[in-house]
């Protein structure tokens, strides 16, 4: 008998590319969606409101000290909160592109990211390309600031794929 190893297609695949921007901007999510379909040449379009379930950590202090850390209790809730959302689906270059709004009804997605006030995220794009994105978005009339966005600056570690 031979030592043959047994290949899947999956295996040969490369990983699915996807960039995360973060997009700094006081415009609604619908003025800053039409200059992205002006300027980027896309076709977003509002979905349905996501719901998130978004784990909020508080802490209160119990002791008589407020600086002594035994005195610190960190307690957690489940909130569920709705975000606008927007999407479109490249077939050409087989690619998907979500904009979420950080701030919902209820809760930010990323607290840590509190000036970020939209998430676009791309999937099925090269890392080569997401840069010129991200050039391209930074110049546009209604984006005060957009940048590249790494999983380690997120903290929720929350799945932003709709």
């Amino acid at each position: 008998m031979s030592n043959l190893t047994k290949h899947k297609l999956d295996d040969f695949l490369p990983a699915e590319d996807c960039a995360l921007i973060g997009i700094v901007s006081s415009a609604p999510a619908y003025y800053l969606c039409w200059h992205l379909n002006k300027y980027l040449k896309l076709n977003l379009y509002r979905c349905k409101d996501i719901s998130f379930e978004i784990i909020q950590k508080t802490k209160k202090f119990n002791g008589p000290d407020l600086f002594q850390q035994e005195a610190e209790v960190v307690s957690e809730s489940k909130v569920f909160s709705e975000h606008h959302g927007f999407k479109y689906h490249d077939e050409s270059l087989y690619s998907e592109y979500f904009l979420i709004a950080n701030k919902g009804t209820k809760a930010n997605l990323e607290p840590a990211l509190k000036k970020v006030n939209y998430f676009f995220e791309i999937v099925g794009v090269q890392s080569q390309h997401a840069e010129q994105l991200v050039f391209s978005i930074s110049s546009l009339e209604p984006v005060s600031m957009a940048y590249l966005i790494g999983e380690e600056s997120i903290i929720n570690k929350l799945k932003l794929i709709i």
